[in-house]
């Protein structure tokens, strides 16, 4: 995530040949689909079907959630820019980018070790586990809990990092990156 496309290690290099860039392509979009539509039907039985509405599948919602965005933004905003060596979506947009990556994918994990927790408490606590699936104001907390600490591990740096540094970088018009080392 937020990593500079292979263009930036040697500017000599047009990214791909046409060929690759055919299966690149073909990759992502399909890499596209299955997580958006896979994720959309978890979301989907979710809403619809409210036997699921137990407080240990509210963390495989916000799970499918992250990871639907990660699908339906995130991916799709990386692939002209990993085709062709150049960010063309302007800073605004690049910093958006660079947040919303870094703040789906921690959420990701994040929900992924809250979810692993949840088990580890419904096997050592499997008695008051149960009879506490459906309470379900404090699984939205911990939710809620997931995205603000996602949000404040990077969102920060990524959206201050310019004024910290004090100056501009010419190749940070062309790349979308986050390092003064360039």
């Amino acid at each position: 995530t937020g990593s500079a496309p292979p263009a930036l290690n040697d500017p000599s290099d047009n990214a791909f040949t046409a060929p690759v860039k055919v299966i690149l392509v073909m990759m992502m979009v399909t890499l596209v689909v299955v997580i958006v539509l896979g994720n959309a039907l978890v979301i989907f039985a979710f809403k619809v079907d409210k036997s699921l509405r137990r407080q240990s599948n509210y963390y495989f919602l916000n799970l499918a959630i992250s990871d639907f965005l990660v699908g339906a933004f995130c991916i799709p905003v990386y692939i002209p820019y990993i085709l062709t060596g150049r960010w063309m979506l302007g800073r605004g947009l690049c910093k958006l980018w660079l947040v919303m990556d870094y703040l789906l994918c921690t959420a990701s994990v994040f929900n992924i070790v809250l979810i692993s927790y949840d088990r580890f408490l419904s096997v050592t606590r499997a008695v008051s586990y149960r009879a506490r699936q459906g309470m379900t104001h404090q699984a939205i907390m911990k939710m809620i809990a997931v995205w603000v600490l996602a949000f404040v591990l990077y969102g920060p740096a990524i959206i201050f990092w310019e004024l910290q540094m004090k100056r501009a970088h010419t190749l940070a018009l062309m790349y979308c990156i986050i390092n003064d080392t360039i």
